[in-house]
């Protein structure tokens, strides 16, 4: 596989537009993950309670499939939708480091625990960092029925910047995940190579992939 296009937004929407949004963001995710093979994952969720600030994270197989999919007719939908509801917009271009998935499609939302870490990292422990997160997670993802998604990425325009995002059956499977003896080295060996981490809970609005991705992009 090529390298897919990975991508972190964060929106902030207008209280008026919120249900139209959430609408139509639903149907394009599930009508483009459903007829476009190289949309691969596509997670929408919220921070706050009135559902105003949003996340949504995007993997594309290529850049031919993210064409494919800017010019469907549901995505034409949104943009319409969007153009009245988005009052500010933020990008993150995303090198992937690992993405892993359960085999079968997700087809989530506010049931699923939802949290999104944002880390600074100094480059030079960026390696290392891959290499431990990449221990934690792989195989918890092969050993943790809990586990649906993680996502790791580092920033295109500031390799310092990291995201790691992650999506559980529910809070009781995270907290499982929390005690295993894999968690529990990762928190204690990460501390040495993480300058900042803020984890936001989030509440999931529309959480759907195509299952089975397993990326491990290693740095050189």
């Amino acid at each position: 596989m090529t390298t897919p296009l990975f991508r972190l937004f964060k929106l902030k929407i207008t209280a008026d537009e919120r249900e139209a949004f959430a609408k139509v963001g639903e149907q394009n995710l599930l009508t483009s993950i459903k007829n476009e093979p190289g949309t691969l994952a596509m997670y929408t969720s919220h921070v706050d309670p009135a559902g105003l600030d949003n996340r949504v994270i995007e993997i594309y197989r290529d850049a031919a499939s993210y064409d494919q999919h800017a010019h469907s007719p549901q995505f034409a939908a949104f943009r319409e939708v969007a153009k009245r509801a988005v009052m500010s917009q933020a990008v993150s271009q995303l090198t992937p480091r690992l993405l892993l998935e359960k085999p079968d499609p997700l087809r989530g939302g506010a049931t699923q625990f939802s949290q999104l870490t944002e880390l600074t990292i100094p480059v030079d422990q960026a390696a290392a960092y891959q290499t431990l997160v990449t221990a934690s997670l792989r195989p918890a993802m092969a050993a943790e029925a809990g586990l649906l998604v993680a996502l790791v990425g580092q920033s295109v325009d500031d390799p310092e910047r990291w995201v790691l995002f992650e999506v559980f059956q529910d809070l009781a499977a995270f907290k499982t995940h929390c005690q295993t003896p894999a968690f529990q080295i990762y928190q204690t060996e990460s501390r040495s190579l993480i300058t900042t981490a803020d984890a936001t809970v989030l509440t999931g609005d529309t959480l759907v992939n195509q299952g089975g991705l397993t990326v491990i992009n290693e740095i050189n």
